[in-house]
């Protein structure tokens, strides 16, 4: 396998939720169980996760004796979707109101946004996959702290950009099975 791994979108679904304190799974492969839902698709530009920094304290002389760690991990992710399950994940279902199709009008999905709306921790999890190798990143106890502006324009797609603070894990299986 190559060594170099490309973590592109698995196409069968990419961006997944479910409640805070889900496991991950055992191996990227595996099958994703029943609380996990599907959110949407992640746009082209793909996952960007910036890894936890903190501070060092050093004694007086200088010499390293323990880091404190100030942030998670940010992972940033543009969701392509515009689905009510997008909306419930990113802004919080309290926020989300939906009416079913009638004969009047087609389902109708509804976001209030406002200084409030904010959605619970949750777990997180975006698959990928390069050939035979497939790989995740996931979080079980996550936070959307931030959206950014979405832009309405003709012939783009309208993205929603979120920032999602958490303990992340990458796990990746090269795709070398024995027999």
């Amino acid at each position: 396998m190559p060594e170099v791994f490309l973590g592109a979108g698995k196409s069968t679904g990419m961006f997944y939720t479910a409640p805070k304190g889900t496991a991950l799974p055992s191996y990227p492969g595996e099958t994703l169980g029943a609380d996990w839902k599907l959110v949407g698709d992640v746009g082209e530009d793909g996952l960007s996760l910036k890894l936890p920094s903190g501070d060092v304290i050093r004694n007086w002389a200088l010499v390293a004796k323990r880091r404190v760690n100030t942030e998670n991990g940010v992972l940033t992710v543009p969701v392509l979707d515009t689905t009510k399950k997008t909306m419930e994940t990113l802004f919080g279902e309290d926020n989300v109101d939906y009416l079913a199709a009638t004969s009047q009008h087609g389902n109708v999905t509804s976001v209030e946004f406002g200084v409030d709306v904010t959605a619970e921790p949750a777990a997180y999890i975006f698959l990928m996959k390069d050939g035979d190798e497939l790989a995740y990143v996931g979080s079980s106890d996550a936070l959307i702290t931030e959206i950014s502006d979405p832009v309405f324009k003709a012939g783009e797609p309208t993205m929603w950009t979120a920032q999602i603070d958490g303990t992340w894990k990458f796990m990746f299986d090269d795709g070398d099975v024995t027999s």
